[in-house]
């Protein structure tokens, strides 16, 4: 069984040493070891001397920067210091200076920053033939108004026009330096009352009535009211829905449909009231149907409304995606409706994962409570051939071992060797290993961009190589390329993980399954939410769960460091299988929701079979997010080269909240503490 040893920058130098940049072990194998002796010194005394230049170059010892940068003429990031003094100085560099860097560093991500700077130089200086020589397609829209007003400017204006027309098309009032090219596109012949209508369609999908107001103004009077009963329409979508008593017209098809968005969302249940009425008396087609069909579905359900289950079922199949037929279940499982489960399972099987596979489970189950278990058994098998979370469900089911179809990639040594030559590439590595893995991911994304999905994989390879986990196996999902379990599940920090699962009695694979979904091994990882480290621990978790282990000084940012991440990470989750009595899938769930929420989610009176109850979970993102701890935990058994334990052995019934019922109702699962 394959492993990686390799926990990240700094805990092993086997794969740091500058011989084994691209090349494998096997390729090097008649290398001098002196030679590469010499080369990693020479590598290892330029990552000092470039943390000095830097150094340096912020305190304002020149001398020391100067007599640094001469000596590193030939390391990967020269080009990051030669940056750093050009930037300082862009107010009063001269077009030279910026163009020689721009083509003698045009690879790197940060010349693109710099050429945005100096194009906003120019623009304030008013060097507008300057400005176009530099210009490259911009992102940003200002700069792009700019462009404009450079042709303008230089009487550059072949296709202006037709350029200014694209820039004024949008949803928003766009920046006021495009104003004079729009003033022009005003008063040419572009300018047409269609033209402006499309732009007013464009505002109003984004709810901009004060720029729809502006631009009605451009319009005939006709037009102008209708425009005026438009946002009248959607500013009050309640009245504007009653009777409307609009002409046909695509305009008010558009208003109405924009009416009924809003209205579900403010008012569902005068949504489903209103609807059959427009419906019936306006065109719209059937895509626009099922889409609002659709809404009212789903806001039926969530809602809990007595019609929920007529609407679910009443949507046409192009408005069938994954969260209408994950409310379906919901709604069929909640009573165990198992026969309108099967009638919305019948028909042409969904061709797209993850509702495809859902979609096949599910119509087994179904089949197997109505009694056609040879029908059930051939969905189960043919769902066992595959892997994820329903294809073990299924081969659980009919008591069969897991098909984990892992296909290592090939290796290819003169690829791996070219890509590991690539700058970029090189940059890549040396940022990582200096710990800048902000400017290392960036470097690294421009460096798959010219890539095949061929090299990305190999890319994953040496990204993996060099013990950046997180970056290889995000590479493996832009490569579509899922088969490599080797490097999609990697190994890293086995001795800690290993250490403190023991410690506290926790399935080492359940550990490894919740850090990988958690962070992807990267150890500084930040949520929006404020998560923090490999098992993304909230500051307040942090500090409580830190108190509670005697863990003395304890600091938020210590979450970052594996040393305190993963002890406080693993105790929290020795607290949720404490608070849920072993019960693998309400801790997992609790970690990511809250043992609050899950708490809640627990049944007063029933004994809930596990799949269903996981497939209930109100939270999409926690209802994805325990399907994949659990069959990433059967595929971690495999990667630790243990027995693989089956989904159904983790997966315990959901037992009621009140003790007394769970004898009687047969439920294996325990008692749930709600403290």
């Amino acid at each position: 069984m394959q492993t990686a040893d390799l926990a990240g920058p700094g805990m092993n130098t086997r794969y740091r040493n500058g011989c084994l940049w691209g090349l494998t072990l096997l390729l090097l194998a008649a290398m001098p070891a002196a030679w590469c002796a010499d080369e990693e010194a020479r590598l290892q005394e330029q990552r000092r001397e470039f943390l000095q230049a830097q150094r340096a170059l912020r305190t304002g010892d020149i001398r020391s920067f100067k007599r640094l940068l001469a000596d590193l003429s030939d390391y990967p990031l020269y080009a990051y210091l030669l940056y750093d003094v050009l930037r300082a100085r862009l107010p009063t560099a001269s077009p030279e200076e910026v163009s020689s860097f721009l083509v003698r560093f045009g690879d790197l991500p940060r010349a693109e920053d710099l050429r945005s700077e100096w194009l906003r130089t120019l623009a304030r200086r008013g060097r507008w033939q300057a400005f176009l020589t530099f210009y490259a397609p911009q992102t940003d829209t200002t700069l792009q108004c700019y462009q404009l007003l450079a042709r303008i400017r230089t009487g550059s204006r072949a296709y202006l026009l037709e350029d200014a027309r694209t820039l004024w098309l949008s949803p928003r009032s766009q920046p006021s330096q495009c104003d004079e090219a729009f003033e022009m596109l005003y008063a040419s012949d572009l300018m047409t009352h269609e033209l402006v209508w499309s732009r007013i369609r464009l505002a109003m999908d984004e709810g901009e009535t004060g720029l729809a107001r502006n631009l009605a103004s451009r319009l005939p009077a006709g037009d102008q009211r209708w425009v005026g009963r438009w946002i009248a329409i959607y500013q009050n979508p309640a009245r504007g829905t009653l009777d409307p008593g609009l002409e046909d017209t695509e305009i008010a098809r558009a208003a109405l449909l924009q009416a009924m968005r809003r209205l579900v969302k403010m008012d569902g249940n005068l949504a489903i009231t209103r609807w059959p009425a427009l419906r019936s008396s306006y065109g719209f087609a059937a895509a626009e149907q099922a889409e609002i069909d659709r809404l009212l579905a789903l806001g039926a359900a969530k809602n809990n409304h007595p019609e929920a289950k007529d609407l679910l079922g009443a949507v046409h199949s192009v408005g069938i995606d994954e969260e209408l037929f994950d409310w379906r279940l919901r709604v069929a499982l909640k009573t165990r409706d198992w026969r309108t489960l099967l009638g919305w399972t019948e028909g042409e099987v969904p061709d797209k994962d993850p509702v495809r596979q859902s979609w096949l489970y599910w119509r087994a189950r179904a089949l197997e409570q109505t009694g056609n278990a040879e029908d059930a058994s051939a969905i189960f098998h043919q769902l066992a051939t595959e892997r994820d979370y329903y294809a073990f469900l299924a081969a659980d089911r009919m008591g069969i071992a897991y098909d984990l179809n892992h296909h290592p990639l090939p290796e290819d040594l003169g690829e791996w060797e070219r890509l590991a030559r690539m700058p970029a590439v090189q940059r890549a590595r040396e940022l990582y290993v200096l710990e800048m893995t902000t400017a290392a991911a960036r470097e690294w994304q421009h460096a798959l961009e010219g890539m095949t999905t061929y090299q990305m994989q190999i890319a994953a390879m040496i990204a993996s190589n060099w013990g950046w986990h997180h970056r290889a196996i995000l590479t493996m999902v832009k490569a579509r390329s899922l088969d490599d379990l080797v490097l999609r599940f990697p190994v890293p920090y086995e001795k800690q993980l290993r250490e403190y699962a023991d410690l506290r009695n926790l399935d080492l694979a359940w550990v490894y399954a919740v850090t990988r979904a958690e962070s992807a091994f990267l150890e500084d990882a930040r949520s929006p939410a404020g998560a923090l480290g490999l098992m993304q621990v909230m500051p307040q978790t942090g500090r409580d769960t830190a108190r509670s282990i005697g863990l003395r000084k304890f600091s938020t940012p210590q979450l970052l460091d594996s040393g305190t991440n993963i002890p406080i990470g693993t105790a929290y989750l020795r607290q949720m299988l404490n608070r849920f009595n072993d019960n693998v899938v309400l801790a997992t769930a609790a970690y990511n929701a809250g043992p609050g929420n899950v708490s809640n989610w627990i049944s007063a009176q029933d004994c809930i079979e596990p799949d269903i109850w996981i497939e209930r979970i109100p939270f999409t993102e926690t209802r994805k997010y325990v399907q994949r701890i659990l069959y990433y935990s059967s595929i971690y058994d495999w990667r630790l080269g243990q027995e693989v334990v089956p989904l159904r052995v983790r997966m315990a019934a959901v037992s009621p909240r009140d003790p007394n019922l769970v004898a009687g109702l047969g439920c294996t699962g325990g008692v749930v503490s709600m403290h």
